[in-house]
């Protein structure tokens, strides 16, 4: 291990001096190719014809468009000026609507080579400021979040900026260094000068590093930004997808894809293996590790491609390929520094596990007895049009196994949410509903479909919580809202979910000429395109409002700006009529009663409650940080600043770690996929296959997951007024009528 760390150090060094050379290298402008213009062409019809909004380029406000794309540019404000921000718009505006029409993407790229010359220029300068001494200790303050301030007027001005950024970054970097003791510091401490020099480093390398990935950006990549612009002026979930993003769409939304089975980092210039995937090509050659450093690669028997400082990206494309071909790899094994060998691997079909849905058993007592409760927790609403892994198909196996250990309440935790499929979510629902209407959409053209689970079958009919947060967007929305009006579920979490009302469809580029993008793979651009709102059975919208939770939990979430009312260009809310439907009485259901009187409780429980006075005290914490705009580029005042934080965090951290004995003891469940990928993974590895695992132990989690534990609560006051409920019903029975 010694060696390695050596080795890599070596590496590093050689790397830094390779990198600082590199740097000041001129800026090569980029341009667009033929393929994009038709691509801008094909898009402009689409977002015309399909979007639900029925906007034309005809609509584009121009000044708007070029500021949101200077605007990602420069977030910052840090490189262009005030004229030159007004020069774009002097050049372009009146121009740039028939610059679309025309397919035209060169005043984007104009902007974007500015921007590159500029910034190139400007960190190049930067390397040569750190060499001067920092002013740590003048009585000033910076404002780290420059995007709503006014562009510099000159370039003194971005002069002065970047030299107060460079203050803020030395001092930020220094304290780093510090000892967690340490309670004071001057311009006399000894050790001061070492700090500063080791910052320093740290700060060329970081520079270094961010001139190399401006000079690793390519036209499709300008392109991209550009045209999302472009889509995000008629609504923010509409974007352009370049045949590269295209397919990790594809990829995250099917949770497969074809390759050798590992994850890779990019480490100062060299290709890491972070991670080798359960039951991977990879893994399963027994001759790769992680942290070993990929040097070159092949494709068959092909000549090796050297790919030490190539962008991570082009490393991604030269190593996948069609299933079943033959990749070799060049690799400097972490076990052995000094040696160099050539890995043969296979591509195959590697299923991404880790993102599909998770269950627990969870133990609770109940009037002095042991019950089990269910959780499951699904991350999207995942399909394939194949035999990959569909959401609804995993939910309904989870619930079958949870169901043998006589769970007596499910919940269905949806809080990293983030959507997926509307079908997925239509069936998911009809799981916990024997029948009856699940969402209605409706289009551009106003018209108005119903969607409805005819499936009497039911996989769960017991007391059913759904837990949300302001992360559980569209889909999850759907699920949510949709048990709600039927009455089948309680609504537990933040106090609204994220509000995303509107359905995408994703409309891939069919044109003639594209067989010459994708190189005969196949393979294409695409748009994701607005084409639909849909509404709840009641007729509400979740459309910027959410779905609000029945009992909320107090949540640092509701002072993020993660919601849709916070991204520009959202589509409005509004309602439709319900539908008229009869809701079944051999359902489980909860009233209103019900739901007020648990709200009550729980209301009453947190009042006398350890935790959520910490939780209370921490978001107000949080809210402090989080308002605070400037910062001090006086290194005792930042010193003291963090001792305070650092010693407020420490409180936290303890009190925290003192509630995980209030945790339940829980047990994983596991799909059947997950299980046959465990086995393959011990196979490759020469483990026993008959070993006990510890998945199938119940534990005490080591952290308490507040919302959850409070959900549980919940479920267990609900059970338990329930069960007296059943008894009471029961005795009147039996006492005899006279």
């Amino acid at each position: 291990m010694h060696l390695h760390l050596n080795f890599k150090l070596l590496f590093l060094l050689f790397y830094s001096v390779a990198i600082s050379c590199k740097a000041s290298s001129q800026a090569t402008p980029l341009y667009p190719n033929a393929l994009m213009k038709h691509e801008t062409q094909w898009l402009i019809k689409v977002l015309e014809q399909a979007h639900y909004n029925k906007l034309g380029i005809t609509d584009l406000n121009a000044s708007a468009f070029i500021n949101r794309f200077v605007n990602k540019l420069d977030k910052q404000r840090l490189y262009f000026t005030a004229q030159e921000v007004e020069d774009f718009h002097t050049k372009y505006s009146k121009t740039l609507q028939s610059h679309f029409e025309q397919g035209n993407l060169l005043p984007g790229f104009e902007i974007y080579n500015q921007y590159k010359t500029k910034a190139i220029s400007r960190l190049n300068w930067v390397l040569v400021e750190l060499d001067s001494d920092p002013s740590l200790f003048i009585d000033k303050n910076y404002t780290a979040n420059r995007e709503k301030k006014n562009w510099a007027t000159t370039e003194n001005g971005l002069d002065s900026l970047w030299k107060d950024l460079i203050n803020f970054e030395y001092i930020r970097e220094v304290i780093q260094q510090f000892d967690e003791n340490t309670t004071k510091i001057s311009k006399n401490t000894p050790e001061l000068k070492d700090y500063i020099d080791e910052s320093r480093e740290n700060l060329k390398r970081s520079y270094s590093r961010w001139i190399k990935n401006i000079n690793e950006f390519e036209s499709s990549d300008v392109q991209e930004i550009y045209l999302t612009t472009l889509t995000h002026m008629f609504d923010p979930h509409t974007v352009f997808m370049n045949m590269k993003e295209k397919e990790k769409f594809d990829q995250a939304m099917n949770n497969e894809f074809v390759g050798i089975g590992a994850r890779l980092q990019d480490e100062d210039g060299y290709c890491t293996i972070k991670e080798l995937l359960p039951g991977g090509p990879a893994e399963a050659s027994r001759e790769l590790e992680p942290e070993d450093i990929i040097l070159k690669v092949a494709q068959s028997d092909g000549d090796f491609v050297d790919v030490v400082d190539m962008k991570l990206t082009k490393i991604v494309d030269l190593i996948k390929g069609p299933k079943d071909t033959l990749v070799r790899l060049e690799i400097r094994p972490i076990q052995d520094p000094s040696s160099v060998k050539v890995v043969r691997i296979v591509r195959d079909k590697i299923k991404l596990t880790e993102n599909l849905a998770k269950a627990f058993v969870k133990k609770i007592e109940l009037n002095g007895e042991e019950i089990n409760i269910g959780v499951i927790e699904l991350p999207s609403f995942y399909g394939s049009s194949g035999s990959g892994p569909k959401a609804t198909d995993d939910v309904e196996e989870l619930i079958a196994k949870l169901k043998s250990y006589d769970i007596k309440g499910l919940i269905l935790d949806l809080r990293r949410n983030g959507g997926g499929y509307l079908s997925e979510a239509v069936n998911l629902t009809g799981l916990f509903i024997s029948r009856g209407p699940v969402v209605q959409v409706k289009n551009t053209d106003g018209k108005i479909r119903k969607k409805f689970d005819f499936n009497p079958k039911v996989a769960w009919n017991g007391p059913l919580f759904t837990l949300v947060s302001r992360y559980s967007a569209s889909a999850s929305e759907i699920v949510a809202g949709a048990l709600k009006d039927h009455n089948r579920a309680i609504i537990i979490g933040d106090e609204t979910t994220h509000g995303k009302g509107t359905v995408q469809s994703m409309i891939q580029m069919n044109l003639p000429f594209n067989i010459l993008s994708s190189r005969n793979t196949g393979k294409t651009s695409a748009a994701k395109i607005t084409i639909q709102k849909y509404y709840l059975p009641s007729g509400r919208s979740t459309q910027i409002n959410g779905v609000k939770s029945d009992i909320s939990i107090p949540s640092i979430n509701m002072f993020l700006p993660i919601g849709e009312s916070d991204l520009d260009n959202a589509l409005p809310n509004d309602s439709i009529p319900a539908v008229n439907f009869r809701k079944t009485l051999e359902q489980y259901s909860f009233n209103k009663l019900a739901i007020d009187t648990l709200k009550k409780d729980a209301e009453e429980r947190r009042k006398k409650s350890d935790v959520f006075n910490y939780l209370n005290e921490n978001i107000d914490f949080f809210k402090q940080k989080r308002e605070k705009k400037t910062f001090s580029l006086n290194l005792e005042h930042r010193l003291d600043q963090r001792i305070q934080e650092n010693s407020k965090n420490e409180d936290f951290k303890k009190i925290f770690k003192g509630f995980s004995k209030l945790s339940y003891p829980s047990r994983e469940i596991v799909l059947s996929i997950v299980s046959d990928q465990i086995s393959q993974s011990r196979k490759a590895r020469g483990l026993d296959l008959n070993e006990t695992d510890s998945i199938k132990e119940f534990k005490i989690p080591t952290d308490l997951d507040i919302s959850l534990n409070e959900t549980l609560n919940i479920l267990r006051v609900h059970l338990s007024a329930e069960k007296a409920l059943g008894t009471a019903q029961k005795s009147n029975q039996e006492t005899p009528k006279i």
